[in-house]
């Protein structure tokens, strides 16, 4: 889950629609981002999954959940222009959560090759960089999680 600047979000489209940015993406062929939408209570992806595309939610809202002893914890709400689902696109692991559309929701598609080209053209040592903030999400997910479903064991809306 990530909340990105106009600016970010702009650049985003652009990559993923394969348009020039400065010379970079002369090479790519253009691909407009696939639109969807979701009805509410629609899981989107399940945790565990192997992830192919992250998603930039336009309209709706989503809630990203962990599943703990068999029940689901909320351990995020994504907001129109937030992009989800973008770590398996990074790491090549899989999904660290579920998301389940809240409210009827409408998405454009960022295809994995797509957030990958970008990676790639990142500055010497910025995705070591990334792969460690990845990890370190990964891990503070999983404790937010144990901790929520711990509090509302014992009745705490945490």
């Amino acid at each position: 889950m990530s909340n990105l600047t106009p600016a970010a979000t702009r650049a985003m489209l652009a990559s993923s629609q394969g348009i020039e940015m400065g010379g970079e993406m002369a090479d790519k062929k253009y691909n407009a981002p696939e639109r969807r939408s979701f009805p509410t209570g629609t899981v989107i992806f399940r945790e565990g999954d192997v992830g192919h595309e992250a998603y930039m939610l336009q309209q709706g809202t989503v809630r990203i959940f962990k599943t703990v002893a068999g029940k689901r914890v909320t351990i995020g709400r994504i907001w129109p222009f937030q992009v989800f689902g973008e770590l398996s696109m990074m790491d090549d692991e899989p999904r660290m959560a579920g998301a389940v559309v809240d409210d009827d929701a409408t998405c454009l598609v960022l295809e994995k090759d797509s957030i990958r080209a970008m990676m790639e053209q990142a500055p010497p040592g910025l995705n070591t960089l990334v792969q460690s903030l990845l990890s370190t999400i990964r891990a503070m997910g999983k404790d937010l999680a144990d901790a929520k479903a711990t509090l509302l064991e014992h009745g705490i809306d945490g």
